[in-house]
């Protein structure tokens, strides 16, 4: 099965123990508490770090007080320890309190949105651009990186596709759709959007680069490399737009050319440290250590972008065989976006050095003092454990998390990923159908589900359904493009199933991928395509048994 996409999302799990008591779906919570008493309870648990009843808790003080602040409190509680269910019911207490908070919708539309409850999302976003911001035009400015992170790409996409229906003449809202629909693997959207928020505001560069990059995607990569060109030559261009096209030339292939357009960047009197990175992740990609640690080097140097430089450095040492190096590099990315990769690969030389409770405990040093990163550090360790082959250990690390962070779909896919690597398949398929009925319509769970009965070789007219219900949300995924043609192949669609493939192995380099297209190559009597497909899937994933051993058994 494929792995997801990155990102860190949550689905709504009825909370255990607490039959009778809940808010939705009728019952008020008893009137002999009071609001200081559920507080009370709430910061015990909180002191026990039991997590869904602390948020229970705060949230049930909430419920019986008309204090807007407790609701405030519960609400804020509930939301930064990833406990989503409860911290959209606390929102709505906190919005029947007072209706107009603008800080309730935030969250509380963030907290549907992770839940995949799409229509109440709407309205809170909805309610925020009609009167939190100057106009709509900021209010999709300020959306945007609002939602960045948190529920699932497709879900993201067809939030502001949503919401764009009700602003069509707003440029911003164009563009917010845009960049969503990329994100979401959905090419001809994004194009569609950048187009039209080109039409709204033709002079508008951030509108323009755009479109540049949705050409790209398309795969009308000159036609793009060409639109941004246009932007660079203009008279007016700044640094940032210099650096985009050089991402944009480096990322089609022409790495010269980047690097010429870099250079001036990063030598001489003014240094721009954006240039600096760039061209050391370039040498990096190349396999020029030297000529990276030399860049990220200069990089730490200028005081700018210094979690990065150490992160990278720390990259560079564990590729040269220096653990010790790596580590002492590591231990310094104390922020930045690197902090938790940084800390993910010091506990995997722990690992190695010491066996998997040396990984494990360094993990926990770290989660003890990030204790907002909960979800992401026990999909840290659990990955850790079955990258050491010990399964079972990964099983019980998530299921523990999943008790802790019940709203948690990237737990909860995790554990359907562990139970299919421990040859668990059955149950793989049940939660997964689980989490399908608690999230109806979720591209990423339907992919999952549509492909775990594929590969199993059963109920294929539902996998078929599912996956092609994926497709319409994510067309340009590279998983969902290979589930589809591994769904066709399993029906006896061999032929069908080719252009799937093909378009699959073009977006992405997944070894399951290739594995799949040589099957259906070899069934079509092309054994040389084949052969060809499995031997540059192997390039590119040296350590795959199974693409070794197609490898061996094509062999005359």
């Amino acid at each position: 099965m494929h792995a997801p996409f990155p990102f860190l999302i949550a689905v709504l799990v009825a909370l255990a123990g607490c039959a009778g008591l809940e808010r939705a779906g009728g019952g008020e919570p008893p009137a002999s508490r009071t609001a200081d008493e559920w507080r009370a309870d709430g910061d015990a648990a909180l002191e026990r770090n039991e997590l869904p009843e602390a948020a229970r808790a705060f949230r049930m003080a909430a419920e019986v007080s008309d204090d807007e602040a407790v609701a405030e409190q519960a609400t804020r509680m509930a939301f930064d320890h990833d406990q989503m269910g409860e911290a959209a019911l606390a929102a709505e207490r906190w919005l029947a309190l007072n209706p107009t908070s603008e800080m309730a919708h935030r969250y509380g539309g963030v907290a549907d949105l992770e839940l995949h409850r799409l229509d109440a999302a709407e309205g809170h976003f909805e309610q925020l651009l009609a009167a939190a911001y100057l106009s709509p035009a900021a209010g999709f400015l300020a959306l945007l990186p609002l939602t960045s992170g948190h529920g699932t790409a497709a879900d993201i996409a067809e939030l502001f596709r949503r919401l764009v229906a009700r602003h069509d003449r707003v440029a911003e809202g164009y563009y917010a759709l845009g960049s969503a629909a990329l994100r979401a693997e959905n090419f001809a959207l994004a194009l569609a959007s950048a187009r039209r928020a080109t039409e709204l505001a033709p002079y508008w560069i951030p509108a323009r680069m755009l479109l540049a990059r949705s050409l790209i995607a398309s795969g009308d990569e000159q036609a793009g490399l060409d639109a941004a060109r246009d932007l660079v030559m203009a008279p007016d261009a700044d640094i940032a737009t210099h650096l985009e096209y050089a991402l944009l030339l480096a990322g089609t292939g022409r790495a010269e050319e980047a690097r010429a357009m870099l250079l001036p960047y990063a030598t001489g009197d003014s240094v721009v440290p954006g240039a600096v990175r760039t061209l050391g992740v370039m040498d990096l990609d190349q396999g020029d250590l030297d000529a990276a640690s030399k860049r990220f080097e200069d990089l730490l140097s200028t005081g700018v972008q210094s979690y990065d430089a150490l992160y990278y450095l720390g990259v560079i040492a564990d590729r040269r065989g220096d653990p010790d190096q790596a580590l002492r590099y590591f231990a310094r990315v104390t922020g930045g976006e690197f902090e938790l990769p940084a800390q993910l690969r010091a506990a995997r030389i722990r690992a190695k050095q010491g066996g998997l409770d040396a990984g494990l405990d360094y993990l926990d040093q770290f989660a003890r003092s990030h204790p907002q990163r909960g979800p992401e550090l026990v999909a840290a360790r659990a990955g850790l454990a079955s990258s050491l082959g010990d399964t079972l250990r990964a099983t019980r690390i998530l299921d523990a998390g999943i008790a802790q962070y019940p709203d948690s779909l990237d737990l909860r896919m995790a554990r359907v990923f562990a139970y299919e690597r421990a040859g668990r398949e059955d149950a793989a398929i049940r939660d997964l159908r689980q989490l399908l009925a608690e999230r109806p319509g979720d591209a990423t769970v339907q992919n999952a589900l549509g492909y775990a009965l594929a590969d199993r070789d059963k109920n294929l007219d539902e996998a078929a359904t599912l996956i092609s219900a994926s497709l319409a949300q994510m067309p340009d995924s590279a998983a969902v493009l290979d589930s589809m043609g591994w769904v066709l192949f399993r029906q006896g669609k061999a032929q069908e199933a080719l252009p799937y493939l093909e378009r699959a192995a073009q977006l992405g380099d997944d070894p399951e991928i290739a594995l799949h297209l040589g099957d259906v190559q070899a069934a079509l009597g092309d054994a040389a395509a084949a052969k060809a497909t499995w031997q540059k899937g192997l390039e590119a994933n040296p350590d795959d048994a199974r693409l070794k051993e197609r490898l061996e058994r094509a062999r005359p």
